[in-house]
């Protein structure tokens, strides 16, 4: 059997926070050994280093992985703006191994050997049955390209293995994002996890953006920069197509104006893509017009600019549910849900319906965070990397 602990807990301090929620989440083990904890923290706490040594205190030598919140944690029981979430996965049934390394350079080449790592570790642990490998991936957003940390870890960890995570957040300063690493609170580093079960783990992320303007070409990239979209500053064409599909955006070409593009009138991209298009949100505006997105896009690929009203993102995210408990072939322990902070900002009040649906659908308890990119990936999936989408591990309860 596989055991599921979630708790949030705020408090003025972050340590005081931690050693609730770890507490709380161990308890509901009952009595289950704890293989992994999953935590993520408000970024504004000033005692942040704390949190991994309070996790330890209770916990005991139990592997960590996580990091800053992206404005919002999710618990069993509802959504928390300023505190700490804990995960516990644990029990017979499951087992984890954590590693971890530095950024060294744009293309994350480094962690492909990384992820080899946990490769060979879960060749070793299908000798004792657990034969499904399911890894998860954190990393600061301020430090990486979330399209290089996937396609790294992807080689690292093999065709056969499942990739879910996502890059940590802060409250919207898009400067403070760290992960936890090694019993510490750090910027440049990417923290995996490798989860060996006997049944495989469910993940499913959904979005519910629809495309509302017309189809355009991406003619210039340079690296994550957009530079033109059918020959014009990408500003200017996505912000024309945002005004005439409704758009009522800022005023000039600040920080207010990606936000509001992300949160309402992100960027769809047609080429390749499954059964969604895959989102892209800016992050960030240059003068030239050039749009700062969370990873590359490949020219010429074919873009739209999509919106979605709150029903369709809450169906969404309903489907991601029944999508990752259908995979587990059975009964669940629990679920993890990591969700873009668009979804935070797009929803506004209702965005704690949308946890609320998610645990109905997965019939468990839930816990997670609010992220600034999403990383999914099952073995037929052909993208890894995704904005915008509420993302679900459903964790077999055997």
């Amino acid at each position: 059997m596989i055991g599921f602990g979630s708790s949030v807990a705020g408090s003025p301090r972050a340590a005081t926070a931690a050693a609730g929620a770890a507490s709380d989440a161990l308890a509901q083990l009952a009595g289950a050994r704890p293989a992994l904890a999953i935590v993520f923290a408000s970024a504004g706490y000033e005692d942040l280093g704390a949190v991994p040594a309070a996790i330890g205190h209770v916990l005991g030598d139990v592997p960590l992985i996580g990091g800053t919140s992206g404005g919002c944690l999710i618990g069993p029981h509802g959504i928390l703006r300023r505190g700490v979430s804990v995960v516990l996965l644990g029990g017979e049934g499951i087992e984890a191994m954590c590693v971890s390394g530095k950024v060294r350079s744009a293309e994350l080449h480094e962690a492909v050997a990384v992820a080899a790592k946990l490769a060979a570790a879960a060749d070793e642990a299908a000798k004792r049955g657990f034969v499904e490998l399911t890894c998860l991936a954190f990393a600061p957003d301020v430090a990486v390209d979330g399209g290089a940390l996937t396609a790294a870890v992807r080689k690292g960890a093999g065709a056969r293995a499942q990739l879910a995570g996502g890059l940590t957040g802060d409250e919207m300063t898009f400067d403070r994002s760290r992960v936890f690493s090694g019993g510490e609170v750090v910027d440049d580093r990417f923290v995996l996890a490798g989860l060996f079960t006997r049944r495989p783990l469910g993940v499913a992320a959904h979005h519910g953006w629809r495309p509302v303007g017309p189809a355009r070409a991406i003619t210039r990239t340079d690296g994550p920069w957009l530079v033109s979209i059918d020959g014009r500053p990408a500003l200017d064409a996505w912000m024309e197509d945002a005004v005439l599909a409704g758009a009522t955006p800022p005023s000039g070409r600040g920080a207010d104006v990606s936000l509001y593009l992300a949160n309402h009138y992100p960027l769809g991209i047609f080429e390749p893509c499954g059964r969604e298009p895959l989102v892209r949100a800016p992050f960030g505006l240059r003068a030239d017009g050039a749009v700062l997105l969370a990873t590359n896009v490949r020219e010429r690929a074919r873009a739209r600019v999509v919106h979605a009203t709150t029903g369709e993102l809450l169906a969404a995210s309903r489907d991601a549910a029944r999508v990752a408990r259908g995979a587990t072939g059975g009964a669940l322990a629990g679920a993890l849900v990591l969700a873009c902070a668009g979804r935070l900002a797009a929803l506004g009040d209702a965005f704690s319906d949308e946890p609320r649906a998610i645990s109905t659908e997965v019939g468990a308890p839930i816990g997670g965070s609010c992220v600034f990119g999403e990383i999914a990936r099952t073995r037929r999936d052909v993208e890894a990397f995704h904005n915008s989408t509420a993302l679900v591990v459903a964790i077999p309860a055997a």
